[in-house]
């Protein structure tokens, strides 16, 4: 397929799209894109680079942070380009006006980030510099994110998650795809929930240390105290790579110290789950820490929290999954609407809360990484 953009003609193949200048009699390449869909790959995969550099090397204003995040999430579609030198500067009008049939942004080599009315978000050294930008969401996002049969259990459960959050005056669509039932879910055995919990619990101890400022931390006695943990309760073999590659730095930021914190609020999820957490409350503040932490302290090893732990009725997990997707639904439109979570929510709880059940429930069929 072939389309013209002014002095410039832009040919489709499978895996490129190549550039060619035109000429009095024939035309010349000047470059080529690369590019990648969301349906070629792992959905779950696509953007993870993406998003992972907005979260670690943007900073600035927090809510155009948040809108970059959402618009890279709802990215279909990746191009890379490559241009000439000398033909760049000229190309560059003709490349917005194919980019902006895309919608989305633009990220350039030196770090630059432009919004597809040339519009810069932020520059070079990471600072967002924009007032405001617009997430561009394709329709066909609202479409079900995981295939799953409608049955009188998940859609009388939907309407009763939709009944309590009207009755609190939080705001509801009725698009988003319902939860498996009782029938359909694969949730983790015990086990497998205990043993993910207790391994979190001793990096969020690990990360405690870290970030205590009334006492300088060596950080090789933390890592070493760690690895003693993970030994003493038969766990160190049920880290993940990437738990394994951040007990292997050298060092840390403030903001991934605190990134691993909020993960107490998965571990409560998952300890409720198993009947050594009793209560899940409302998600409008944070969990009691020291309660998770002093109850892995309670047991010298694995085997013995696992005689205390017990599956709770899946009926009652789905219950609060359900609730709690349709919070985190609406605090992200709090948030791109620049206002507050509505009813005293607290969106971080709320997006833990849902690492923890998407994980358990294996919804996505994704590993605890990639969550």
């Amino acid at each position: 397929m072939e389309q013209k953009q002014d002095r410039y003609i832009v040919e489709f193949g499978e895996e490129t799209l190549q550039i060619f200048k035109k000429g009095l009699f024939k035309k010349k390449l000047i470059g080529q894109f690369t590019h990648r869909t969301r349906q070629q790959e792992d959905a779950n995969q696509f953007t993870q680079g993406l998003i992972g550099y907005i979260h670690q090397e943007i900073h600035g204003d927090e809510a155009i942070k948040q809108k970059l995040l959402i618009q890279g999430e709802h990215t279909n579609v990746m191009l890379g380009c490559m241009i000439e030198e000398d033909e760049a500067e000229a190309f560059f009008p003709s490349y917005f006006q194919f980019i902006q049939q895309l919608n989305g942004f633009i990220y350039v080599p030196s770090g630059d980030i432009i919004s597809v009315d040339g519009q810069e978000i932020a520059n070079g050294e990471g600072q967002i510099v924009a007032e405001d930008f617009t997430v561009q969401v394709a329709k066909r996002e609202l479409k079900p994110l995981f295939d799953v049969t409608e049955t009188v259990e998940n859609q009388g459960r939907r309407v009763a998650s939709i009944a309590k959050i009207k009755a609190r005056h939080i705001p509801y669509t009725e698009n988003l795809s319902l939860l498996p039932d009782s029938k359909q879910v694969r949730m983790r055995s015990v086990e497998e929930i205990a043993r993910r919990a207790v391994v979190v619990l001793i990096l969020i101890q690990f990360v405690r240390e870290l970030l205590d400022e009334k006492e300088e931390t060596n950080l090789k006695t933390s890592k070493r105290i760690a690895e003693v943990f993970l030994n003493r309760y038969g766990v160190k073999m049920n880290l993940t790579a990437e738990e394994e590659a951040f007990l292997a730095q050298e060092d840390y930021t403030q903001q991934e110290l605190i990134n691993k914190m909020w993960l107490y609020e998965a571990v409560w999820v998952m300890l409720w789950s198993i009947h050594l957490v009793e209560e899940l409350v409302e998600p409008t503040q944070i969990c009691d820490v020291e309660h998770t932490l002093n109850l892995l302290m309670n047991y010298t090893n694995i085997g013995e929290l696992l005689q205390d732990a017990e599956a709770r009725d899946v009926t009652e997990v789905l219950n609060r999954m359900d609730e709690n997707y349709l919070y985190h639904w609406a605090c992200t439109e709090a948030r791109l609407q620049g206002e507050p979570s509505p009813a005293d929510l607290d969106d971080g709880v709320v997006l833990e809360r849902q690492r923890a059940f998407n994980w358990m429930t294996q919804l996505h069929e994704e590993q605890w990484d990639d969550v």
